[in-house]
């Protein structure tokens, strides 16, 4: 073999060896590189912890914490401003998914305007203070609100989480001082209330269905319903329902030969008490429409004049030659005779239903104390020569006397137990003729005087300033001679009895509900 072919031999060898090498290499390579994927994916099966599984990692956990308590976590250091509007995306999503929604939708609602129902007659007049193309339902709305007020348990919406604080916690100091202090309660809306001018309404009358109860001897507005007890000398009650505008009759009680002098209704709103100048009386469950036949005890002749206590287990009635009996509202049973000099007159519980003040034909007003069946304390009505009515405010702040001679005086209800003869802190004489009503309102900022024997002779006063209004009951307003006055129980409304078969209704606009 010559030098070369040997020489042509070995580069082919090499050449052969490179190619050998490289293959080698190559599969190394595959080898090395399938190890390291198995390893990763053996990696990827770690163990996790069991918490970590339930509540996710921490900022997850937190995230999740804060949402679930409706509050939005606050941006952190280093947040993108990404990731800050997506929380508020979502913090806005739930919000919107919290306001309610309707059940359902009738297009006629949107569609019926107030000039499609509304036609003008010979009852209503021109109705030009009515905007015709204003829609229905909202004038519906706005009516039942007006009417009656919004029950809690119909109020979705929440409180305002970000409040102010320092303004909350001068509410909560304010609001015990309020409830101890100053003339009104402190959920009372004097700042709308104008000491001059009161801005009412004549509604229609509150019996004007029937007109069947004959003189109206008591009026009596349901504790807890937009109704109102209306009993007369025709032996007729009658329940209507009050909305200032039909007035419809609701239900009709009829007692035989039994002329009803003076009514009442249970604070518990379930049951009704009649009385007469008979040797018994009535009760009435107003749930099943039944009627229960009482005899008074053998010390009480009649039940003319009477008051329910405030938590309606007592029933005090007038007697002769100036007894008071205090029975049991649900056994009828006589507890105790109270003795004062002079016949009753009039009387009213105190809030707590603990003491029973009381005016007799005399010059002097009587506290009796339930609990020691005794007269606790007795002061002597300034200026009073025969006592006719008496009244105590709803915030135990007031206390109002009528008297024969047509003064109303007013005391300071805390003031009277230190003296044996108080001086009044305003002395009402805008009535010139016996005293024979007086009601408050339920936030005492108005005090309403009534005198039956003479036409129109009613007046209402303002509180704290201690002012007449001018202009209640005006010259247009004709209510009659006044038996017996009511407020509702929100101050909406306010009926008076009269001896003409009428009673009247005034819508006060300043209070909103019933």
């Amino acid at each position: 073999m010559s030098d070369d072919e040997s020489s042509d031999g070995l580069e082919e060898l090499k050449e052969l060896m490179a190619v050998y090498a490289k293959h080698e290499n190559k599969s190394d390579t595959t080898r090395t590189t399938a190890s390291d994927k198995k390893d990763a994916v053996e990696a990827t099966y770690v163990e996790v912890p069991t918490e970590k599984v339930v509540f996710g990692d921490m900022k997850t956990f937190l995230s999740n914490l804060a949402k679930s308590v409706g509050k939005k976590r606050a941006k952190r250091e280093g947040e993108s401003k990404t990731v800050a509007t997506d929380n508020y995306d979502e913090d806005e999503q739930e919000e919107s998914a919290k306001k309610p929604k309707p059940a359902w939708t009738d297009s006629d609602d949107e569609d019926i305007q107030l000039g499609d129902i509304k036609r003008a007659t010979r009852h209503t007049g021109p109705l030009t203070h009515l905007r015709k193309d204003k829609s229905y339902k909202e004038y519906l709305t706005a009516r039942f609100q007006r009417t009656v007020s919004q029950p809690k348990w119909a109020t979705l919406g929440t409180k305002t989480e970000h409040a102010d604080s320092d303004g909350a916690d001068d509410a909560s100091e304010e609001e015990p001082l309020l409830k101890t202090v100053g003339f009104i309660d402190h959920k009372a809306k004097s700042r709308g209330l104008r000491p001059t001018n009161l801005q009412f309404k004549r509604a229609r009358d509150l019996n004007r269905a029937t007109y069947s109860e004959g003189v109206v001897s008591s009026i009596q507005f349901h504790p807890t319903s937009t109704a109102a007890l209306v009993a007369g000398e025709s032996c007729l009650a009658t329940i209507y329902s009050v909305d200032g505008v039909k007035n419809e009759k609701l239900h009709s009680i009829r007692f035989h030969k039994f002329p009803l002098t003076c009514a009442r209704i249970a604070p518990c709103g379930t049951r009704a008490f009649f009385g007469s100048v008979r040797p018994f009386y009535y009760s009435y469950d107003l749930l099943e429409a039944k009627e229960t036949k009482l005899k008074l005890p053998s010390k009480t002749s009649c039940m003319r004049v009477f008051e329910v206590s405030p938590c309606g287990k007592y029933i005090v009635t007038a007697g002769k030659f100036g007894a008071i009996h205090l029975l049991t509202s649900h056994t009828n049973e006589l507890l105790h005779s109270f003795k004062q000099e002079g016949p009753l007159m009039d009387m009213c519980f105190t809030a707590d239903s603990q003491r029973l003040l009381c005016v007799g034909s005399n010059c002097n007003v009587n506290v009796l104390s339930l609990r020691q069946n005794r007269i606790e304390h007795s002061f002597i009505d300034d200026g009073c020569v025969q006592g006719k009515s008496i009244q105590l405010s709803p915030n135990q702040r007031l206390l109002a006397t009528g008297s024969n001679e047509g003064v109303v005086n007013l005391y300071d209800y805390e003031s009277i137990y230190k003296s044996g003869a108080p001086q009044p802190e305003k002395r009402f004489m805008n009535l010139r003729t016996a005293i024979t009503d007086l009601q408050f309102n339920h936030t005492s900022e108005l005090l309403a005087m009534g005198s039956r024997l003479v036409p129109n002779a009613i007046k209402v006063a303002h509180f704290p300033t201690a002012t007449v209004y001018a202009n209640f009951p005006n010259q247009q307003e004709n209510v009659g001679y006044v038996n017996t006055m009511a407020f509702s129980p929100n101050s909406g409304y306010f009926a008076i009895g009269s001896k003409g078969k009428k009673a009247p209704l005034f819508r006060l606009k300043h209070f909103k509900n019933y």
